[in-house]
């Protein structure tokens, strides 16, 4: 590929960070449902209380650092917050294991960890820009690195609750983030800094804020999608289905190596198509594969099932981050920081919704939910689809 022959040493650097920074954070994400559950001996409704206050000090942390990198403030120092926080995450939750805890010191760590994504993200962006790669395609490259990185962090931990326990697997995590801090140091110029927006750009209007707000709405709605989903299935699978512990992790991994080259397929499809359409293309597939996903009885059809999971979210992580920043107005961080605050907030309502539906009905309810939300973001993102996200203007519908 042609951006292969333009990157230089920092790109790459990035790429590699992105790909450390999320296995870190995918060995620790997916299995708090679990751990909550089987490991502390919760009820499922109390997945939901944990994440509602992980999500609101994620969303305000988002905020905070987006709009601290949009004033110039240094990339190093954000990112170094969010490391420190994931290692400190890890180590008390491998000596300290308690409900209360976790609600309270561990979801400030955490919330603060969560921060990274955005962080990376933007600065990603802002390097591509700088050297003059095509930002589309480099967001591909991050998010594609980030889904590889999927493709293992679950399943070491899943792999690691059944044989060592949930200690060790902590310890597995914070020794990951000590590797995270390492490449920090390789990766991240001490100097970098987004350029310094005004306080009132220019190209800020109400009609850009509000198609951003709806963007970011339609991403809303597939992370809710996706959530129920992520939460859910590690129980649905081992405990109402009846297969193995190490089957979420096979799931995540063969999931997230399918979802690899979706991303790049999804930024193809946009050139030709445009990212709306391509969206359209992910809701319908998450449709057919939750339904499909609620069927599933073996081993065998788990792994196709997942495989399609993957297709679909690759499809809408490929072009989902470039389609938000598109309504950016001149802000990189803000833009960055909301596509990323959508995802936090619609993991925060499937959290609660996977944690009291599933103790009303049952998780193979909850995977229905998650077909039915598919639905909610395929209306969204139709609904505004007379407006071009290039120009915030009316344009022919897509």
């Amino acid at each position: 590929m042609t951006i292969l022959r333009t990157m230089n040493r920092q790109s790459v650097l990035i790429l590699a960070l992105v790909f450390v920074s999320s296995v870190s954070t995918s060995s620790l994400a997916p299995v708090m449902g679990l751990y909550i559950v089987d490991g502390l001996g919760q009820q499922p409704w109390k997945i939901g209380i944990y994440s509602v206050i992980l999500t609101v000090l994620t969303l305000a942390a988002n905020r905070l650092f987006g709009e601290r990198l949009d004033q110039g403030g240094k990339v190093s120092t954000v990112l170094l917050v969010a490391i420190i926080s994931f290692i400190a995450a890890t180590a008390t939750l491998a000596f300290h294991q308690s409900y209360l805890l976790l609600i309270s010191l561990i979801a400030i760590f955490v919330g603060l960890a969560n921060t990274a994504l955005s962080t990376t993200f933007t600065f990603g962006r802002l390097h591509a820009e700088d050297i003059g790669l095509d930002t589309g395609i480099y967001n591909s490259w991050m998010r594609s690195c980030s889904s590889l990185a999927w493709a293992f962090g679950p399943a070491l931990s899943f792999t690691s609750i059944g044989v060592l326990g949930y200690t060790s697997t902590f310890m597995i995590s914070a020794g990951i983030g000590c590797l995270w801090l390492v490449m920090w140091y390789f990766a991240v110029p001490s100097s970098f800094r987004a350029p310094v927006k005004d306080k009132r750009p220019a190209q800020d209007s109400p009609t850009t804020d509000w198609l951003l707000l709806v963007a970011a709405a339609s991403c809303v709605f597939f992370a809710l999608s996706n959530v129920l989903y992520t939460m859910a299935m590690p129980l649905f699978f081992i405990q109402e289905v009846g297969l193995p512990s190490y089957a979420p992790g096979l799931s995540f991994a063969a999931k997230c190596l399918m979802e690899v080259p979706a991303i790049f397929g999804a930024a193809l499809l946009a050139r030709r198509w445009g990212p709306r359409r391509v969206l359209y293309l992910a809701a319908i597939m998450a449709m057919i594969t939750f339904v499909a996903i609620s069927e599933v009885r073996t081993l065998p059809q788990m792994v196709v099932t997942a495989a399609f999971e993957g297709l679909y979210y690759g499809l809408f992580a490929g072009v989902a981050i470039t389609f938000v920043q598109s309504f950016a107005g001149g802000r990189m961080g803000r833009a960055t920081s909301m596509y990323v605050n959508s995802l936090f907030f619609g993991g925060t309502l499937g959290s609660l919704l996977m944690g009291f539906v599933a103790t009303w009905f049952d998780y193979k309810t909850v995977v229905l939910l998650a077909a039915g939300c598919a639905v909610c973001a395929l209306m969204t993102l139709y609904a505004s689809r007379r407006y071009d996200a290039a120009s915030a203007q009316p344009s022919p519908a897509g």
